[in-house]
C-alpha cells in the first residue's frame, strides 16, 4: 500500500516542479518582452526614422511619408538649396495619411518637437486603400506611447480578428529582435548610410525603356479610404492648431503609372480637399519629365538621377513658400 502512494507523490511532485519551471519560463520571457517594449526605442538610430526627430528638437523644416518621400529627396541638396539647416525626413515604407497622423499627433503632445514647416507626402495611390503599418521599424522606434497607440490602431482597423492579434504578437515579440542583437553592428551602418533621415548608401538605376512601358500602379481603387480622408482632415486641424505651416506634395511617378484614370481621379481629390482649404499642394509630375525611363527605378520611386533632379526643382519652390508664410521661432 505505501509503494503505490509513493509514486503518486513522487508524481504529484514532478508535476509542480514542471509547473513551477513553465511559470518562471512565462515570467522571464514576459520580463524581456516588458524590457524590449519599454527600452528598444533608445536603440533607435539617431539620423533615420523617429529616433532622428526626438533627438532634433526645434526642426524648422520636417518632411514626412513613405519610400516615395525617402526616394524623391536628397536632403543634403535639399538643405544647401534651401538654406534650412535644421531639417529632417521621417519616412518609413508604406507609410500612409492614417500613419502621418498617428505620427504628427505624438509630435505635437510635445511642442518642442513640433516643426515650423511641415512637407506630408500626398501620394494619390494611398488615398484609396485601407489603412495599414507596413514597415515594423516604425513600432520599434516608436516610444512606449506610440507603441500602444500603433497597436491599439491596428486592432481597430483589422476588426479585432485573431489574424490581427497574431500580427500585434509577432510585432511585440519577434520583430526587430534581429536589430537588438546585432545593434553594435547594425546602428552605425545606418548612421553612416543615412543624412538627416535620407538615405544616402544606395544608388538606384534608372529603367529600361521596356521595363517602363510595363509599369502600372494598381491603386485600391479611385474612392478615397474613409479612414484615410479622416486622417488627412486631422492633420489639417493639427497644423492649424499648432501653428504649423503645411504643404502636401505628391513626388513625381512615371507617365504609365500617372496617366492611369484611377491616379488622376486621386490627385483631383486631394488638390479639391486642400484647396478648399487654401492649403498648397503640389502634383510633382508637372513641370518634370515624366515619360524618362531613367529618371524612375521602378511604378513609384525615382532613380538617383531623377531624385537629383526633382529635389533640384522641388527645392526652389519649397524656399519660395517658406519665404512666403514666415512662422516665428519656436
Amino acid at each position: 500500500m505505501r509503494e503505490p502512494a509513493m509514486k503518486k507523490s513522487a508524481a504529484r511532485q514532478g508535476w509542480l516542479y514542471v509547473g513551477a519551471g513553465a511559470v518562471s519560463v512565462f515570467a522571464i520571457l514576459f520580463c524581456l518582452v516588458s524590457l524590449k517594449f519599454f527600452t528598444e526605442d533608445r536603440l533607435a538610430p539617431k539620423s533615420f526614422g523617429l529616433g532622428g526627430v526626438l533627438s532634433r528638437p526645434k526642426l524648422d523644416l520636417l518632411l514626412i511619408g513613405s519610400s516615395h518621400t525617402r526616394k524623391s529627396y536628397d536632403m543634403r541638396q535639399l538643405e544647401k538649396m534651401t538654406g534650412v539647416t535644421s531639417s529632417f525626413q521621417i519616412s518609413y515604407d508604406g507609410t500612409d495619411l492614417a500613419t502621418i497622423a498617428q505620427m504628427l499627433d505624438y509630435l505635437a503632445s510635445r511642442p518642442e518637437h513640433c516643426p515650423r514647416y511641415l512637407v506630408v507626402e500626398a501620394y494619390s495611390a494611398f488615398l484609396a486603400r485601407k489603412p495599414d503599418m507596413e514597415d515594423p521599424r516604425y513600432y520599434s522606434d516608436a516610444p512606449p506611447a506610440l507603441k500602444w497607440t500603433i497597436i491599439r490602431s491596428y486592432i481597430a482597423q483589422h476588426g479585432g480578428y485573431r489574424s490581427a492579434l497574431l500580427d500585434v504578437f509577432d510585432l511585440v515579440v519577434n520583430r526587430g529582435n534581429d536589430e537588438i542583437v546585432t545593434h553594435p553592428v547594425y546602428s552605425p551602418i545606418v548612421e553612416r548610410g543615412s543624412y538627416k533621415g535620407g538615405r544616402t548608401d544606395f544608388y538606384f538605376p534608372g529603367l529600361s525603356l521596356e521595363e517602363f512601358r510595363r509599369l502600372r500602379a494598381n491603386p485600391a481603387g479611385n474612392v478615397p479610404n474613409p479612414a484615410q480622408l479622416a486622417a488627412l482632415y486631422h492633420i489639417l486641424d493639427l497644423t492649424k492648431d499648432h501653428g504649423i505651416q503645411v504643404i502636401f506634395i505628391d513626388p513625381p511617378m512615371p507617365q504609365p503609372v500617372s496617366s492611369e484614370a484611377d491616379i488622376q481621379t486621386l490627385k483631383e481629390y486631394f488638390g479639391e480637399i486642400l484647396g478648399a482649404r487654401h492649403i498648397p499642394y503640389i502634383d510633382g509630375d508637372r513641370g518634370f519629365s515624366i515619360g524618362d525611363p531613367a529618371l524612375f527605378s521602378d511604378s513609384n520611386h525615382l532613380s538617383s538621377q531623377g531624385r537629383e533632379v526633382f529635389t533640384s526643382t522641388i527645392s526652389v519652390q519649397l524656399k519660395s513658400w517658406m519665404a512666403s508664410n514666415p512662422v516665428a521661432m519656436r
